[in-house]
């Protein structure tokens, strides 16, 4: 039986592990941005999503590995019938019926919502690579298959470049679902042919061996099996705890997901295609390294050391955070996967390799995504996967100057590199883990919640607040003749005031507030007012009430509080049949520093209305650091038939920061009395350039709106 062509056979080969590849991380974005609006708009739903596909990836290589132990005509038979199958699972359309109802923790309804919408397809897809590097190695004997992996890699990094740049801005989600189902049948469909063409090609005496791949080198070790594992499950734990951390930050949207999963990636297709580009000069990627850690791993309590220059800020911005957040994942993980494939083994070895280390990246995320929000009360595992890389940067350091041949040489770089190592990890640990006394934080699948006290012991000047992460949520004045004034951004001359305001004499009036935060907006509620606050994080009215009296004094005044613990969004919608006909509806739901997307689309507002007297308003909320949302909401304000009005107020230095609402109304009386506040011209003339799209459930570009000026 002659052997395949070897040039046609490996060029079909890279065809399907670029498609596979393709496919297989294509997918990713798109599936989390289709359910991201059902869950409500967390970081944690990328994170599990990550979960899920790390898990899948995993099990994907235990069934190649499996697999190549079988007889080859059962190989044939058996990923053919599973190939098949896959096509029953498309379109991979999420069903509505996956939507959450209550309040419970999703992270067990996402996994399923996953399952049954993607999980038969992307298990296929997974196995695909090391059964093309198998196949490879049967077709092609001679030539090395690990640049395959390599060349795999590619093809997951032109999916997750293409998606934000590319083809998100042009299709909405629901159209990319399907165009993706398409391209799976051609690629099931190549992938059948080569498995029909491995079995006829093969000699019969190899039908119950395996895989003709050189008997030659020892069987790894135990230490060396575990480093396959340890390895990348510390790349992976960098990966998505520097995801979390951004999101949590900027706004949960795709390009936040895809750009450090691009550098992941980018870090496998360097240490994969060649060792001259990491195994021969490691040390080259450990020294710039560790300044990176270093600032990343201690920057929120190095700035406040008093010994630090005040002029000194090496984050002004959110690009220059996101620099060093994505550089530091980009080398930790590079010095991770570096290493990684300096202990890679014979072929013969190959999928028990990647079976090892797929288990890895799936133990990473399963320690970010459920054992790290129940062992930390912060996002501890992003300073704390830094101290580990930044000790694997000093070994490998270590392990370089020892092997220098100057004795000499060797002695003093042993030296230096130990104590620089040493001293580093030691004030790292110190400064990453050294908080400020809070009186209560809590973590949960929605994020991380502090409440902070200052001067209890002065009634004068007794204080709380409320934080998300590194936004405040709400601040109070404790002492008896203050704490009933509405404080941060919500003062009486903000948009919000000014709306709450006009209500004063309105009897029978009804409220309802998108993001409690600390409850500060009850300030403004009469007796006989109804406010009706939804927030989609449980532990968010126990603190609301626990340690703030915004809420309890609303009632005593005679108002009649109500909360919903739901997304805010979902529960309107339910709401529907019984329009809860709101006098002022406020929309003040972030997610790090930055309203949920999902909140903002014009099915969002069409909602809304619905829920609206006719000459109710709507406060939008736009005060943040990296979007400008104001021309978007202007735009969708326009189409849903409401004229708007912006008021700004500027930062007093005290009680009251700096603030940015547009109100959505047709009140002629309140729009006859109320005055425009805008910002400064330089402002007005940069939102002047932005044309937003409107933007929908199943399309919103975050690009048109990112600030990107380095002020």
């Amino acid at each position: 039986m002659h052997r395949p062509a070897q040039p046609i056979y490996i060029l079909v080969l890279s065809l399907l592990t670029l498609l596979s590849a393709f496919l297989l991380f294509q997918v990713q974005p798109v599936i989390s941005k289709f359910i991201l609006p059902w869950f409500g708009g967390s970081p944690g739903v990328w994170t599990t999503c990550m979960l899920f596909f790390q898990i899948l990836l995993f099990l994907g290589y235990t069934y190649a590995h499996a697999l190549g132990k079988l007889p080859r005509k059962v190989q044939a038979l058996l990923h053919a019938s599973l190939l098949l199958a896959a096509l029953y699972f498309l379109p991979i359309i999420p069903l509505e019926s996956w939507k959450p109802i209550g309040s419970e923790d999703p992270s067990g309804r996402i996994l399923l919502l996953l399952l049954a919408s993607v999980g038969l397809p992307y298990f296929v897809l997974s196995s695909t690579s090391p059964l093309v590097q198998v196949w490879f190695t049967r077709g092609a004997a001679g030539a090395n298959p690990w640049r395959l992996y390599a060349l795999s890699n590619i093809g997951s990094l032109a999916a997750l470049l293409t998606f934000p740049f590319f083809f998100e801005p042009r299709w909405d989600v629901e159209w990319l679902a399907k165009a993706w189902s398409v391209v799976f049948v051609l690629c099931a469909a190549l992938c059948l042919g080569v498995v029909w063409y491995d079995h006829q090609t093969a000699a019969p005496a190899q039908e119950a061996q395996s895989p003709a791949i050189p008997e030659d080198g020892a069987s790894p070790g135990l230490l060396r099996r575990l480093m396959w594992v340890v390895l990348p499950a510390l790349a992976s734990v960098i990966l998505l705890a520097t995801t979390n951390h951004v999101c949590q930050d900027v706004a949960v949207v795709p390009f936040m997901w895809v750009v450090p999963l691009s550098l992941y990636l980018l870090t496998f297709i360097i240490c994969f295609e060649h060792e001259r580009w990491y195994a021969r000069i490691p040390s080259l990627w450990a020294l710039p390294a560790l300044p990176l850690f270093f600032v990343c791993g201690t920057w929120d309590q190095l700035e406040k050391q008093t010994w630090w220059p005040d002029d000194l800020d090496l984050m002004p911005n959110f690009l220059f955070e996101l620099g060093w957040a994505f550089g530091a994942m980009f080398f930790g993980c590079m010095i991770c996967h570096g290493e990684l494939t300096r202990l890679k083994p014979n072929p013969r070895y190959l999928t028990s390799f990647y079976l090892h280390m797929s288990a890895g990246g799936a133990l990473g995320g399963l320690f970010v995504s459920l054992a790290a929000p129940q062992l930390f009360k912060t996002h501890a595992e992003w300073p704390g996967s830094l101290i580990a890389a930044f000790v694997l940067a000093c070994v490998v350091l270590l392990v370089c100057a020892w092997r220098l041949r100057s004795r000499a040489l060797r002695s003093v770089s042993f030296a230096l590199t130990g104590l620089l190592g040493a001293s580093g990890a030691l004030f790292m640990g110190q400064l990453g883990y050294k908080f400020e006394d809070r009186l209560e934080r809590v973590r949960n699948f929605y994020g991380t919640l502090a409440v902070t006290e200052w001067s209890p012991e002065d009634p004068a000047y007794h204080q709380r607040e409320l934080s998300n992460g590194g936004i405040i949520h709400g601040q109070q004045n404790l002492a008896l003749q203050y704490r009933s004034d509405p404080t941060s951004y919500y003062g009486h001359d903000t948009g919000i005031g000014l709306a709450l305001d006009s209500l004063k004499n309105a009897n029978g009036a009804r409220v309802g507030v998108v993001g409690m935060g600390a409850g500060t907006v009850a300030c403004y509620g009469k007796s006989g007012h109804t406010y009706r606050f939804y927030d989609i994080n449980p532990d968010v009215p126990r603190l609301a009430q626990k340690y703030f009296t915004y809420l309890p004094d609303l009632e005593k005044r005679g108002a009649k509080l109500e909360i919903v613990v739901s997304d805010a969004r979902l529960a309107l919608e339910r709401e529907l049949s019984t329009p809860q006909n709101f006098d002022v509806l406020l929309l003040d739901a972030f997610s790090g520093d930055s309203v949920p997307a999902h909140l903002l689309t014009r099915e969002a507002f069409d909602i809304y209305k619905k829920h609206m007297k006719p000459d109710g308003i709507i406060a939008v909320h736009c005060t943040n650091s990296y979007l400008r949302l104001v021309p978007l909401i202007e735009k969708t304000a326009a189409e849903v038939g409401y004229q708007t009005i912006r008021i700004t107020t500027e930062s007093d230095g005290g009680d009251h920061d700096s603030t940015d609402y547009v109100l959505l109304t047709n009140n002629a009386t309140f729009l006859a009395a109320t005055t425009p506040v805008p910002p400064d011209e330089e402002e007005l003339e940069l939102e002047a350039k932005i044309t937003p799209r409107v933007w929908t459930d199943r399309h919103h570009d975050l690009f048109q709106i990112l600030m990107l000026e380095l002020d």
